[in-house]
């Protein structure tokens, strides 16, 4: 599809038109005998923020190189932003709904596996605001013959119902989008401590604003608002959180939870371990009830398996050092980075070993 201004694209950046709405994405390459990691961004960010690309910019500091390095694709997918002053993607989908996202990322990623021949297995990554679209992504791609082989949340929220309140200064921009006031300082503090923590500056901040921010549609945010052409944003409470769908727990992969460690995050510092456990715990308990429980009892291995889930929910948990963007940055992104890895063998040792103890005896 043709747009009719010259879009403001990095290097190796497609801009296309997918499930109906504009979508940048990034595709960088390393190994297709592994799972492709696919990378989903939060409010108020472009996909740039696992890649870089800036003019200065060093690419240790961003998650794609140590990925590659790790042997794994990273595919990077926006969802529809207003950007200003640069025009990244063209400002018209303020309708866009976390339905819409998730089949929109599951579409990229059909295109980009079969088009570089990958494995029709991938990692998911939602950062922030990113965690809202696990399920919906998971049950598009398997729709298309992709398996989510494990989700790993960066400081992520799931898709429940006023699990954050709307800031009391959010306001609608001239194209529709969503923004509050605070929100750019928010994000350049938390920025401005990674800086710190790596000894140096990582995005500046006119650079930041311009290439990194952006506006989101207010459907993804979770605040019980929705877009409504004509008019202010009006209250609704049901149709974000059906269309997350966060209590199928039996449409979830399995979860590893990433945080930082900073009083600026306090909310997912403190918050997230417990959130993610509660999905993991609860996936699990729908798996087993499908699997049944009759082979344990005649083995007597039911202490074995709460010891199995039990220890699993804790393993599936690293704490970064670092702000909201904790894998923003050298020390940081290598250690994102580790950590997936380490979550995805994790993930397949206890799958192999569950699958052991409930299926019945030969």
């Amino acid at each position: 599809m043709a747009f009719n201004f010259i879009p403001y694209l990095y290097p190796g950046e497609q801009l296309a038109v997918v499930a109906g709405f504009p979508t940048l994405y990034k595709f960088c390459h390393a190994n297709p005998e592994k799972p492709l990691v696919v990378f989903i961004p939060g409010g108020g960010h472009n996909s740039r923020i696992a890649y870089g690309g800036h003019l200065g910019s060093r690419e240790e500091d961003f998650l794609a190189y140590w990925l590659n390095k790790l042997g794994h694709d990273l595919l990077s997918i926006s969802y529809p932003q207003e950007s200003e002053p640069h025009d990244i993607m063209p400002p018209v989908a303020p309708d866009f709904r976390i339905r819409d996202w998730g089949l929109q990322a599951a579409e990229v990623t059909k295109l980009v596996v079969d088009q570089y021949n990958l494995l029709h297995s991938v990692v998911l990554v939602g950062w922030s605001m990113g965690g809202r679209v696990v399920v919906p992504y998971t049950k598009a791609a398997k729709g298309m013959g992709i398996t989510v082989e494990l989700f790993v949340a960066l400081s992520a929220t799931p898709g429940l119902a006023a699990a954050r309140p709307p800031p009391s200064d959010t306001r609608q921009t001239m194209a529709g989008y969503a923004t509050f006031d605070r929100m750019q300082s928010l994000f350049l503090e938390q920025i401005d401590e990674q800086n710190r923590l790596n000894g140096c500056t990582i995005i500046h901040e006119d650079v930041y604003l311009s290439d990194y921010y952006g506006h989101t549609p207010v459907s993804l945010l979770g605040w019980n608002l929705k877009y409504s052409p004509g008019k202010d944003f009006q209250y609704d409470d049901i149709t974000s959180t059906q269309d997350a769908s966060a209590h199928s727990f039996d449409q979830w992969p399995p979860i590893a939870a990433l945080h930082g460690d900073s009083i600026l995050d306090a909310r997912h510092v403190l918050t997230d371990k417990a959130t993610w456990s509660f999905f993991q715990t609860h996936r699990l308990m729908k798996a087993i009830e499908v699997k049944g429980l009759a082979s344990v009892k005649e083995r007597g291995s039911w202490n074995t398996v709460i010891q199995l889930v039990m220890a699993f929910s804790e393993r599936m948990s690293t704490q970064i050092h670092g702000s909201h963007f904790f894998f923003l940055g050298e020390q940081g992104a290598r250690h994102t980075a580790e950590a997936l890895v380490r979550h995805l063998e994790q993930t397949k040792n206890f799958r192999s070993t569950l699958e052991s103890l409930l299926a019945p005896e030969v």
